[in-house]
């Protein structure tokens, strides 16, 4: 009941926020920039997004496939999208459809632990990618703008830090250490009565996890050119949506605008209502560029989140998951096997 709550309180608050932004924003400005763009420039823009969404699945085929797995793309590529609406629709800061892309996955006779590892390396590849681009495009930041005092100490901290605990997460793993376990230990589950039970699945999942990044060199290497190929297609969204809008976007505002978005996303707020645009707002003032555009650049990203996440429900109902009713049987069928 409490959870519920919370959940309804930050819908609430994100819907006072998007009603304010609305409310201080000339519309009619930003309904004329979309209904002037471009056919190319849209039809550019949808092939882009589709690039983006097939790159991250063929990196999640490179990670199943060193663990013997032989799932089709297409597949893979539903499960994804799946992911990705459960996400979206959730406050969950994006990560809310991972447990459902290893749901989906026993469906290949494979155990939850095995199919939630190569969904962590995965997103672990992926949060690795972000914090290198992060700091590198902090760096550019300090350079181009002249932003107060206390933001640049502020974004510098938390770029370091970022790309600090990714790089020591990343030694810890090829070392073949632990790293669930000692992080079970400092929230104090390691007490409870559950957790003695599920230990060796929690060694089971580390040790794939281990040999991905210690022995699994190569495939590791192609993930990480494909996370580069990523940002690459993620700049020429932005590219095109600034296009659609008649801005040539240059690419330290690009930059700004992508770091906003995610920090969007951030926060626990289903579909980022509210959060979203206040950030491309601010974005769109830091580089100069006129906010009702920001408004507009908003508004095209969250339209088609919302259809790819309605892709995902329709999915998600083809296959016929339900994901509280799974993640039981899931949890069920663990404790027999330890028994």
């Amino acid at each position: 009941m409490k959870k519920k709550l919370l959940i309804l309180g930050s819908i609430v608050i994100g819907i006072i926020a998007f009603l304010l932004i609305l409310k201080s924003v000339p519309l009619n400005e930003v309904w004329t920039s979309l209904k002037n763009a471009k056919p190319q420039h849209v039809i550019g823009y949808i092939i882009v997004s589709i690039g983006i969404m097939s790159a991250h699945t063929w990196r999640w085929k490179i990670v199943t496939s060193t663990q013997k797995l032989n799932i089709p793309f297409q597949k893979l590529l539903a499960y994804r999208i799946v992911g990705y609406g459960v996400s979206y629709l959730t406050p969950s800061a994006k990560l809310g459809g991972e447990p459902v892309r290893a749901a989906l996955l026993t469906k290949h006779d494979l155990e939850f632990h095995e199919a939630l590892s190569s969904v962590i390396i995965d997103k672990t590849i992926d949060i690795a990618a972000c914090a290198v681009f992060f700091f590198i495009g902090v760096i550019t930041l300090l350079f181009q703008f002249a932003l107060p005092h206390e933001t640049e100490t502020l974004l510098l901290v938390f770029a370091i830090v970022f790309l600090t605990l990714m790089i020591l997460l990343y030694k810890r793993l090829t070392s073949g250490n632990s790293i669930v376990e000692p992080i079970c230990k400092v929230l104090g589950l390691t007490k409870l009565k559950g957790f003695q039970k599920s230990k060796q699945k929690i060694r089971s999942f580390e040790d794939l996890l281990v040999k991905f990044f210690k022995e699994d060199k190569t495939d590791f290497l192609i993930t990480i050119v494909i996370s580069g190929l990523t940002w690459i297609l993620m700049f020429l969204e932005y590219k095109f949506v600034g296009l659609m809008l008649g801005i040539n976007l240059p690419f330290i505002a690009i930059f700004l605008i992508v770091c906003f978005v995610g920090v969007a996303f951030v926060v626990p707020i289903p579909m980022a209502v509210g959060s979203l645009e206040a950030s491309q707002l601010i974005a769109f003032s830091i580089a100069g560029l006129k906010t009702t555009s920001g408004l507009g650049l908003s508004l095209i990203v969250r339209v088609r989140d919302l259809l790819w996440s309605l892709l995902g429900i329709i999915l998600l109902s083809y296959y016929g998951l339900n994901i509280k009713s799974t993640m039981k049987k899931l949890y069920n069928n663990s404790e027999k096997t330890e028994k």
